[in-house]
């Protein structure tokens, strides 16, 4: 079983959300924007003490607009979750007919579902936060009758188990037998034969009584410690002896740990004295254990787990981060992980991640989906209009849901317009198609997203944490407008600017629609150039208005940066850094002759060029203008 939605309603940060999830899905974003409430909704509405006093919601979780605000004037807090097939027929019949009552499915989709709405509000009545739930028809109204049973919730919960594994997950605590999730549990599996056991406690025996022997001062020991038993148990036959091994199999494997080491020919040392990174990762691997062997022995056989982790880099180094992705995407079952580590980034397909921000509205969730989805009840001709659209639209008209994979054209967008006729809502209708149609064009196609894979794999861990984007041509571009920036008392990097050099990672255009999908500012400076017009175009052709077209990009006078940088009259310091690459006769080079050379020598002079616009402000102030134009923008750009 698999969750393929959450809804979040005021909850801590959030105010209204709903978040798709993959098998892995992976949330990055800055500190106290909304990941951990996110892990923690889903937590809580799916861990088994909910309701119960301790667990689950209190007043503090309910979100407020300010501090004014009271949460008992609150609608409440409202979780919903969606269970859903990945294929047709993936639920057993076992969990079919275990979940009968709450299983649902519409006669447009072959795939099951079950939605579980969990929530809590203030009772006037009984002066309290009340919590609650309730499953939902596919048209999300609540189920009553069999449906609404307590022991539906339960059986749910059985098949769904959330666990959770914080950022600062103990080592200690995890492979401890008290306060352990996982270990004591796969100790208590272990299925000892009783003859190993039986030979067990005879060596163990052997073992204690060898060791008695060793000194004779532990005789006289035990003999004065009896006298303790002489006096509670008076005219009863008491004894004291003095165990130095294990008294029984539990015993010894209540004391089982990990051992240790990093290469052969070092000492094992216990787990407690390794790195917290080895410790740390130890603890995610244990998890895994748990539910090779033991999982479906506490739960069903149709049981998938989901884990709830929180920065799983955590004391890791980056080539140790970097190779990390694939070991938490391949545990079992389903993952949902925070990250703040741009190596682990590297590697998390695109549409795998969810860039999460907090604004003026609460915490928003952006991501690059497959498809785009609306409300739009039945209309004349609707249903023909998805049948012929090639696989872009479906409508499910049971939930009444229009969905669009891909860019909505023009054409069929039009069509769409027409189904709404001489409706009453024509004119509401008119816009959730508009809004739709604006929604679908931030989609960015499976090829495009796979050539960044592999160009942009260096800077996307960068890029997702970045709070702007400034798009260039190259490393020359990149090396000279940091420095003009810093010069400029506008340090890059401390302001949360990242520099794509776009034709070493891709291409501009899609930088751009990533941008406008993950609701990241952006601008970007070209050359004047053919290539750099063709850049600008490339953006339009995506959907982008002259206006912003206007506002965003930037261009040079001349063909490329070095003749821009010639015709500033920079060319008597270009010549000088020149020569110390090498270039002995710069200062007889007619300035064509310059321009080439600096092309021949493009990232060598850009950064010792770079160097010296760091130094002096003066300099600044005769590069190129689009630089300084671009720098001055990203001031406050949101």
């Amino acid at each position: 079983m698999h969750i393929s939605r959450i809804e979040i309603k005021n909850f801590r940060c959030i105010r209204h959300l709903a978040v798709d999830f993959g098998d892995t899905t992976v949330f990055v974003g800055p500190n106290n924007a909304g990941k951990t409430a996110i892990l923690d909704a889903l937590r809580i509405a799916l861990t088994r003490r909910w309701g119960q006093r301790g667990a689950g919601f209190n007043e503090y979780d309910i979100h407020l607009a300010d501090d004014t605000e009271d949460p008992k004037s609150s609608s409440g807090i409202s979780i919903e979750l969606r269970a859903e097939e990945r294929k047709p027929e993936e639920w057993s019949d076992d969990i079919v007919a275990d979940l009968a009552d709450i299983v649902q499915q519409s006669f447009h989709t072959p795939l099951r579902s079950v939605t579980l709405r969990a929530r809590c509000m203030w009772n006037a009545d009984t002066e309290t936060f009340e919590p609650g739930w309730e499953f939902l028809d596919s048209s999300r109204t609540p189920l009553v009758g069999r449906s609404a049973r307590r022991l539906n919730l339960e059986r749910f919960w059985h098949y769904l188990p959330v666990f959770y594994l914080g950022a600062l997950r103990d080592s200690g605590d995890e492979f401890s037998t008290r306060s352990s999730q996982f270990w004591t549990r796969l100790l208590k599996d272990l299925n000892i034969p009783p003859e190993l056991e039986t030979r067990a406690l005879q060596t163990l025996d052997s073992l204690n009584r060898e060791l008695l022997e060793a000194d004779p001062r532990l005789d006289s020991i035990a003999e004065t410690l009896s006298g303790a038993t002489r006096i509670a148990a008076r005219d009863r036959e008491g004894g004291l002896d003095l165990r130095m091994v294990p008294l029984k199999i539990w015993d010894m494997l209540s004391r089982a740990e990990i051992i240790h080491r990093n290469e052969p020919g070092l000492p094992w040392l216990p787990l407690r004295h390794q790195g917290q990174g080895i410790q740390s990762l130890s603890v995610i691997f244990l998890f895994q254990a748990f539910v090779d062997h033991v999982l479906r022995e506490l739960f069903e056989q149709g049981s998938e787990p989901v884990l709830a982790l929180e920065e799983p880099e955590t004391h890791l180094h980056p080539q140790a981060v970097r190779t990390l992705w694939h070991n938490v995407d391949a545990l079992p079952g389903q993952k949902i992980v925070t990250t703040h580590s741009p190596y682990f980034v590297q590697n998390v397909p695109f549409r795998d991640l969810r860039l999460v921000r907090l604004t003026s509205n609460g915490t928003e969730v952006r991501s690059l989906p497959a498809e785009f989805t609306a409300s739009v009840p039945p209309l004349p001709g609707l249903n023909a209009v998805a049948e012929n659209a090639s696989g872009l639209l479906n409508y499910e008209q049971t939930t009444e849901t229009l969905t669009v994979r891909g860019v909505l054209d023009e054409k069929t967008y039009r069509k769409l317009l027409t189904c709404c006729g001489t409706d009453k809502r024509r004119s509401e209708l008119g816009l959730i198609i508009r809004n739709l149609r604006d929604s679908s064009a931030l989609y960015i196609g499976d090829s495009e997203l796979q050539a960044l894979e592999t160009y942009a794999r260096r800077m996307r861990g960068e890029i997702f944490f970045a709070e702007r984007w400034l798009i260039v041509e190259g490393q020359a571009d990149f090396l000279i407008v940091h420095a003009i920036a810093s010069a400029l008392d506008y340090d890059l990097d401390q302001h949360g600017v990242a520099v794509i050099d776009a034709q070493n990672n891709g291409n501009p255009a899609t930088f751009a629609a990533l941008a406008r999908a993950f609701n990241i500012p952006w601008l970007a400076v070209f050359d004047g150039d053919k290539a750099g017009q063709d850049f600008r175009k490339a953006i339009a052709s995506r959907g982008f208005s002259d206006e912003e077209l206007e506002s965003r990009c930037r261009t040079h006078a001349e063909r490329d940066l070095e003749a821009q940088l010639v015709a500033d009259g920079l060319g008597p310091e270009l010549r000088e850094v020149l020569k110390t690459v090498g270039v002995k006769d710069s200062n007889e080079l007619r300035d064509d002759d310059l321009v080439t050379r600096l092309r021949d020598n493009k990232t060598d002079y850009a950064a010792k060029f770079a160097a010296r616009l760091r130094l002096d402000a003066n300099l600044v102030q005769r590069t190129p203008e689009a630089f300084r134009t671009v720098i001055e923008q990203l001031r406050g750009l949101r």
